[in-house]
């Protein structure tokens, strides 16, 4: 096998683990988004502004969003795999993996099950947003400042959220005007957008591209 077709195999195969790689992403992140939705419509009484979102995994909805967490957890964790493999940088593949991790554990622990929820949604939620804003290197702008800017704004908003943590079932009270549901999807949402945009980019790269 002369030297070009060697070169010319290894690059697809690396395209190849890169396109696989954001599958994972945008379908994992496209399942948890339409399962929040489903749950939100099948739970008589959930108010998305007033509640948090992991109650959906307590209530009537508890099989729906806890499955549907956990593949999101799962789904991150095979893309990172495949990432790590065809990428020489490995900060952005790890920090997308413990993020994967916590978000399994919110499928495995409910909001119920304290401690254990909260430290798998703090894992989720911060190693999310630092994935995101690692994310800047990996990809052309504006992509990689509209990455950076949804991780630092769900950094920030988890920290203005902390005075609602503990808040009881179906309390309304609000910080900056908004509902501990609403805020608290202010903070989990811009992961969500940069984990299906990142899946999508990757996707789309082309196999001249180095990761």
């Amino acid at each position: 096998m002369t030297e070009s077709t060697t070169s010319l195999t290894n690059l697809v195969e690396r395209f190849d683990k890169i396109a696989v790689s954001g599958c994972f992403f945008l379908i994992g992140g496209i399942q948890w988004f339409l399962g929040i939705l489903a749950a939100e419509s099948w739970y008589d009484g959930y108010s998305s502004r007033i509640d948090y979102v992991s109650d959906l995994g307590t209530g009537p909805t508890a099989l729906i969003y806890n499955l549907s967490v956990f593949l999101l957890g799962a789904f991150m964790v095979f893309g990172a795999f495949f990432l790590f493999k065809a990428t020489e940088r490995k900060l952005l593949p790890i920090l997308l993996t413990i993020s994967g991790i916590g978000a399994m554990g919110v499928g495995i622990f409910p909001a119920n099950l304290q401690p254990m929820h909260s430290v798998a949604t703090l894992l989720a939620i911060m190693f999310g947003a630092l994935a995101a804003i690692g994310s800047y290197s990996f990809q052309s702008k504006p992509m990689s400042i509209m990455a950076a800017t949804l991780g630092l704004m769900s950094i920030v908003l988890s920290i203005v959220f902390i005075p609602y943590l503990g808040l009881p079932a179906g309390s309304t009270e609000t910080f900056l005007g908004m509902a501990k549901g609403s805020l608290e999807r202010w903070a989990i949402y811009p992961i969500l957008a940069w984990i299906i945009s990142f899946g999508g980019y990757l996707m789309g790269t082309s196999k001249a591209n180095e990761i």
